[in-house]
């Protein structure tokens, strides 16, 4: 923890390189050739490394005196409404065009649900894929900024009583969790059951490991625990390729579960060991810049896909396409969109909001 301790303050650049880790495994399972089955850890990534940082945000304000709920549900708006708003709009109007074919509820409906956080609650209900893959992508979107309505009250609740009562609560959430995930993946097999791969209860796991991880960090429990994990760090970050690449798609919840694992080993080896081989990997650069512009990536590379095997189909041709469709649009929602307009909604009201004591 040596490190960890001294620098738990600052950004660590190979938390954005572990994001970009994350997209490319995402970005694996989409490919028009699909060279990773089973890429969807990388949303398992994503959700715990979530949980670690926004966690550890909320016991910093926390430890300043009180907690500014609607700050930091503006921030949240700021941070993936505006880049959202875009792409739903420009992909609604894409499908319109090119999927006469379709409803117009099987547009409308997943375009709505999509704004309003409740696809994987749509997908949920036995409606994924209803247009087609264009808006089921955002079921990742919508699990968290349901976890995140909750989880600050239920921090605040325990976490100003007693941090103990916090790490009580969060692991008997990780244990329910873990046994739903368990329970489904062992006693059955369902391709892409909609319970498995969209529930909000199978995918809590890796947002409540990595909260888990942010209290014992930012409490300085179990230092040798820790210390003894972070070599483990480069050897998980090279499972989770592999991981991707094996086709469980019968058991999604077992790839939830291990993922959740890995990257928690992971995160452990990068926050108490920030120099060691994982952490120079890490923080290269081609990984740090993917790993700043993974949201939007992340938005954009389904239409680009869609486009590219309309145009080239799953072939190899079409994959450089697709790849230089999403980076574009990527880079150009990042620069004009995502920075711009996050900056701009997230400035903090003239007047001063009361924030809970």
């Amino acid at each position: 923890m040596r490190e960890a301790i001294v620098r738990d303050r600052g950004h660590l650049p190979a938390l954005d390189g572990l994001r970009g880790v994350a997209i490319l495994l995402v970005l694996g399972q989409h490919a028009p050739t699909r060279p990773l089955i089973d890429g969807f850890v990388g949303v398992t990534v994503f959700f715990c490394l979530s949980g670690y940082l926004i966690t550890t945000l909320l016991l910093r304000e926390l430890d300043g005196g009180g907690l500014d709920l609607r700050g930091f549900y503006r921030r949240r708006v700021a941070r993936l409404g505006p880049a959202l708003v875009v792409v739903v709009v420009v992909t609604t109007a894409v499908v319109l065009i090119a999927r006469p074919d379709l409803r117009f509820a099987q547009t409308f409906a997943p375009a709505g649900a999509a704004l309003t956080y409740t696809t994987s609650l749509f997908d949920w209900g036995h409606h994924p894929f209803a247009s087609g893959d264009y808006f089921n992508y955002t079921w990742t979107l919508s699990i968290e900024e349901q976890f995140y309505l909750l989880w600050p009250l239920a921090l605040f609740w325990s976490y100003r009583r007693d941090p103990r009562l916090l790490a009580a609560l969060t692991a008997v959430l990780i244990g329910f969790t873990l046994t739903v995930d368990l329970y489904l993946g062992l006693t059955r097999a369902v391709k892409y059951d909609p319970h498995e791969y969209f529930g909000t209860d199978t995918n809590a796991l890796p947002i409540l490991v990595g909260a888990m991880l942010a209290l014992v960090l930012h409490q300085r429990w179990l230092p040798r625990t820790l210390e003894s994990l972070a070599p483990a760090a480069l050897p998980a970050l090279c499972l989770l390729p592999l991981l991707g690449y094996l086709n469980e798609t019968y058991h999604p919840s077992l790839v939830i579960a291990s993922g959740t694992g890995l990257a928690l080993l992971a995160l452990v080896g990068l926050l108490v060991a920030p120099r060691s081989a994982a952490g120079a990997v890490l923080a290269s650069a081609p990984l740090r810049w993917l790993g700043e512009r993974s949201y939007s990536i992340y938005l954009w590379n389904v239409l680009a896909r869609a486009a590219s095997i309309n145009l080239l189909g799953h072939t190899w041709a079409g994959d450089l396409f697709w790849i230089f469709l999403f980076l574009t649009l990527g880079e150009a929602s990042y620069r004009y969109v995502e920075r711009p307009l996050r900056a701009r909604f997230a400035r903090r009201p003239k007047a001063p909001v009361p924030a809970l004591a």
